[in-house]
């Protein structure tokens, strides 16, 4: 029975997560939202905000409930009115995790980012088609072990004290961190 009712969580909060980024919902950004109450009511009822975190002029959604290679998290993002993440500096860098330790706690993440060398050997931000100046890499990375990391992740490692990145396969299914400038409402 326990493990029914997870399995039902995480649907409902995967349903949760689809309501909080489409564009289906009405209201802006700066409501918060009780999420154990909506589990109880009715979801068709009550559209949510999207929970986002605020540096400069961005606005970050940190999508950990979905799942997906870089191409689906870049249309992920896209789909709700945003572009995955595009990190430009330390501050910013520092920043997301700050906002990611109460967040997710001692767990360790993998998050898309836009960061990509498929067009060459260069890495840039796809999102943005900036070159990447600011680099956050573990030792030893960017590798591209067999020929084959064009994808820019970003981990969140408790132990480390930081959001380090690492070149990855970009089929490999992971959390996305999307982003927006607009101050108003994300989706249309």
């Amino acid at each position: 029975m326990l493990a029914r009712k997870t399995v039902g969580q995480i649907i409902a909060l995967h349903i949760i997560s689809v309501f909080l980024i489409s564009g289906k919902a009405a209201n802006c950004i700066n409501k918060t939202v009780d999420y154990k109450e909506l589990l109880k009511g009715s979801l068709k009822d009550t559209l949510p905000n999207i929970p986002l975190e605020k540096f400069g002029n961005k606005y970050y959604y940190f999508g950990a409930i979905y799942q997906g290679n870089f191409f689906q998290a870049m249309q992920y993002c896209h789909y709700h009115g945003m572009n995955p993440l595009s990190v430009e500096s330390v501050e910013e860098n520092n920043f997301l995790w700050e906002k990611l330790k109460p967040f997710l706690g001692a767990g360790e993440y993998h998050f898309w980012t836009s960061g990509t060398t498929l067009s060459d050997a260069h890495w840039v931000w796809l999102a943005t088609g900036r070159p990447i100046i600011y680099a956050n890499w573990f030792p030893t990375q960017p590798d591209n072990a067999g020929n084959n990391e064009k994808c820019l992740e970003v981990r969140y490692v408790p132990a480390s004290k930081t959001m380090m990145w690492n070149d990855h396969v970009c089929t490999v299914p992971k959390h996305v961190i999307c982003e927006s400038s607009q101050a108003s409402c994300v989706s249309s």
